[in-house]
């Protein structure tokens, strides 16, 4: 299976240094043993949106290349048309199935945000204080719908694996600091031309200061010029004002794609 999203394409980058990335012909099977909490890191890219009955085909396939859960844990569905194409979602939303769409944005150059933050330090993170602070900020940015007992655990299992990346000559995960404590931070990692960035966050107390867009911009100055980067590709969430603030700094609407899932807690807590 050839995957066309240069979203998807670009997410394979975590997914082969963490996990593994296994081309089963009609789709792209995406798993992380060590980190099963990571929905993200254990799901399937189909060949073809949704359609009728796809429902129970896919949970079938999803259960059987998971046997890692011994019971229904979560399913995460995505699929690469080359398109943007929703398919037949109706069956999913009627089992308890969100839906959702993110805008792939891609830029080549940058420009300074029109409000450049010059109050932060921005700096890669090194020291285990710097990864320490970035799993707690994330946590805290955590979207409600995913936060349990587990998740700051898996912040911190999802920071080795970025600090291995980081080890690995792979790129670097960036924080804004004031009076050092942490207020924002993100990742760019590449694989060789194209980098990423994953995970952008900026702490609640601190947001509309125009720290993220400082930082962005900075992160994708050293992605460009250091690590050799020759395209930036960046994900928002399709309804969140994130993507106005990177299309401030030159990033421009490349993609949407589209997601299904759905996990144990969400349906058990109601």
């Amino acid at each position: 299976m050839i995957i066309k999203s240069l979203g998807r394409q670009t997410d394979l980058i975590f997914s082969r240094f963490s996990g593994s990335v296994i081309d089963r012909g009609s789709y792209t099977l995406i798993q992380t043993p060590s980190n099963p909490d990571f929905y993200w890191g254990n799901y399937i890219v189909f060949d073809h949106a949704p359609k009728k009955g796809s429902l129970r085909d896919w949970k079938e396939i999803f259960n059987q290349e998971f046997s890692y859960y011994f019971a229904p844990h979560h399913y995460v569905f995505t699929w690469d048309t080359g398109s943007e194409n929703k398919g037949n979602v109706e069956e999913f939303l009627r089992e308890g199935f969100d839906m959702d769409s993110a805008i792939v944005l891609t830029a080549k150059k940058l420009h300074p945000p029109p409000h450049l933050n010059q109050n932060i330090e921005i700096r890669p993170l090194t020291a285990d204080q710097d990864w320490a602070q970035a799993a707690n900020l994330q946590t805290i940015c955590a979207d409600p719908r995913f936060l349990n007992a587990d998740y700051a655990e898996f912040k911190t299992r999802q920071m080795t694996d970025y600090r291995k990346m980081a080890k690995a000559g792979m790129g670097a995960r960036f924080g804004a600091f004031m009076d050092d404590q942490m207020v924002a931070d993100l990742g760019v990692f590449h694989d060789g031309k194209i980098g990423r960035y994953q995970n952008v966050v900026t702490h609640p107390d601190f947001r509309r200061k125009g720290i993220c867009g400082t930082l962005v911009y900075r992160a994708g100055m050293v992605a460009l010029k250091e690590f050799g980067a020759e395209c930036l590709v960046m994900e928002a969430d399709a309804d969140y004002h994130a993507a106005r603030v990177y299309e401030s700094v030159g990033f421009k609407r490349h993609e949407i794609n589209y997601a299904l899932s759905w996990w144990k807690q969400k349906n058990t807590n109601g």
